[in-house]
This record gives structure tokens, C-alpha cells and sequence, in this order.
């Protein structure tokens, strides 16, 4: 099943079922919960890509990005925590998000 790449969700378990990595928009409520849902997917989140929802459309914003830094490696759970801060303190500016994960392998 696919998603509407041209809509902003709501709902952060939308994101593992549809396939959303690196696409799909997401409001900061749910952007914050896919931080804490990642681990339960076995993700990390890699990258945080804030910007403006002008529905429909997002304008990007190269101001907004977070990238996990490599001291969080072994540490997917520091990683996520790091990314949710990042979402928290820029969603006064920012009102979606497009978060890319990558899978934890052990």
C-alpha cells in the first residue's frame, strides 16, 4: 500500500506501515512519537528534515536538519532521544517534519 505523498500525517505507525522513510510528512506530534516508536521497529532515526506545511506542500528547510553524529552508533536509543529534542526545539519555527531511519543490525 502507498501513501499520498502530497498529505502531512497524523499518525506516526503510518510511517512503518506505509513505508515512509524519507518521504513521508509528518506533523510534530507524530514526528515526536516516531522517535519513540523507532526502537520498537527496530530503527534508528538518521536524519530529521524539518520545514513548513503550507497544505498541500512542504518548503523545506535547509536550517532544519539534524543528522545523527556517529557517537550514537551503538547507541540507537541516546540517537532517537537526540532527534526528538531536535523536533521539540524546532517546532516553534517548523511545523513538519521528514525523518529517515535506518535498521538496526546486530
Amino acid at each position: 500500500m502507498s501513501f499520498d505523498r502530497t498529505a502531512c500525517y497524523k499518525d506516526p505507525y503510518l510511517f512503518f506501515s506505509l513505508n515512509g522513510n524519507a518521504v513521508m510528512k509528518l506533523e510534530v506530534d507524530a514526528a515526536i512519537k516516531l522517535c519513540d516508536l523507532a526502537l520498537d521497529f527496530d530503527c534508528i532515526i538518521a536524519r530529521v528534515e524539518g520545514g513548513i506545511w503550507h497544505n498541500p506542500g512542504f518548503e523545506s528547510r535547509l536550517d532544519c536538519i539534524w543528522d545523527r553524529n556517529n557517537i550514537f552508533d551503538e547507541q540507537p536509543e541516546e540517537a532517537n532521544k537526540s532527534a526528538k529534542e531536535f523536533i521539540k526545539e524546532e517546532s516553534s519555527e517548523h511545523n513538519a517534519f521528514i525523518i529517515t531511519t535506518q535498521k538496526i543490525v546486530e
